[in-house]
């Protein structure tokens, strides 16, 4: 009794299913051997008038844009508190635009943007006393 086996595929597109195989294998290889390009944050919350720590300063921190931004594994917003050293550090913030948002009792909340282009970035927050309220009555 003689077998017969064929297949419908031809030569070119074996080749083809093994090449492409062989490039994502090559691609997932590069991505994890890709230098990491992550920062460390590290920010100090002082009063404007008297240079003192403010502590329980809620910090929040929001990746706007830079080379990570659309890599769905990669957190994008991160917040903490301040101790009572007025200081707080984030690990692992992926390089580019964040905004950086402090809000902490009795205190102006501060909200500005800044680029972390360095492996360990360092910041100075200063908060101010509201502003007086003058009313017509």
């Amino acid at each position: 009794m003689i077998e017969w086996s064929f297949s419908m595929e031809s030569p070119s597109s074996r080749n083809l299913g093994r090449f492409i195989a062989l490039a994502l294998i090559l691609s997932a290889k590069l991505v994890a051997a890709a230098p990491d390009e992550s920062s460390r944050l590290i920010l100090q919350v002082l009063t404007d008038d008297g240079k003192k720590p403010v502590a329980s300063a809620h910090i929040v921190v929001r990746f706007v844009s830079g080379k990570k931004f659309f890599i769905k594994d990669k957190r994008t917003s991160w917040e903490t508190q301040t101790n009572r050293k007025g200081e707080v550090m984030l690990d692992d913030l992926p390089m580019g635009h964040v905004k950086i948002q402090v809000i902490a009792k009795g205190y102006q909340t501060f909200g500005d943007e800044f680029d972390l282009k360095k492996p360990e970035e360092e910041l100075t927050i200063l908060l101010k006393l509201p502003a007086k309220q003058v009313s017509a009555y």
